[in-house]
């Protein structure tokens, strides 16, 4: 069993090394080919790309055929389920994050994207004096509360990567948005 002070005293190739060993100890890690990975990247890629330009032609179409005014049924369940549905993961991250579960970087992305669109839904369907109780929810709570649920899930993304990134003997001086899938060096980077 190596010690903490065992490991602080390895260099940075050594824990690399050490940690490419136990990866290669975990059947489930080593199963997945580097080649497997990558196709399963290149079919996400693919699958997203084309969804997202596939989007390009139904927001046009929406534009053109949407009528102006629209009276909409079951308008109580739609909210209620909304705000049920937003309580629901607010607890969840909560929860996850009380009980230092990773899981909580998800719980709070989706927390402060459903609170994104409360506030955008609450301000375009409002009119009359309740738009500016939902200007004023929306910029004074929903928004900023949304922000730093983002915030949080970026930083404890980050703080993972770093944690993983030291233990493997690399670098932890790099962006979130410059970090490798999966701590997975590009070819162009693995090449270098």
């Amino acid at each position: 069993m190596i010690e903490d002070a065992e490991l602080r005293a390895m260099s940075a190739e050594e824990r690399a090394d050490l940690a490419r060993r136990l990866a290669q100890l975990q059947p489930r890690l080593a199963r997945r080919s580097v080649a497997a990975t990558e196709r399963a990247r290149r079919r996400f890629v693919v699958i997203i790309g084309v969804a997202s330009v596939l989007m390009i032609p139904w927001i046009v179409l929406l534009a053109i055929r949407l009528p102006p005014r629209y009276t909409a049924s079951h308008w109580p369940l739609t909210w209620v389920g909304f705000d049920v549905a937003l309580m629901l993961a607010l607890a969840f991250t909560a929860w996850s994050a009380l009980r230092r579960r990773q899981v909580v970087v998800l719980a709070a992305l989706v927390s402060g994207t459903l609170l994104a669109c409360d506030a955008w839904f609450d301000i375009m369907t409002a009119s009359g004096p309740d738009r500016w109780v939902s200007l004023a929810t929306a910029f004074a709570v929903e928004l900023p509360l949304a922000g730093w649920l983002f915030f949080v899930s970026h930083h404890l993304v980050r703080l993972s990567m770093r944690r993983l990134m030291v233990l493997s003997g690399q670098s932890p001086d790099i962006s979130l948005a410059k970090l490798p899938a999966l701590g997975v060096p590009s070819r162009e980077r693995q090449a270098a």
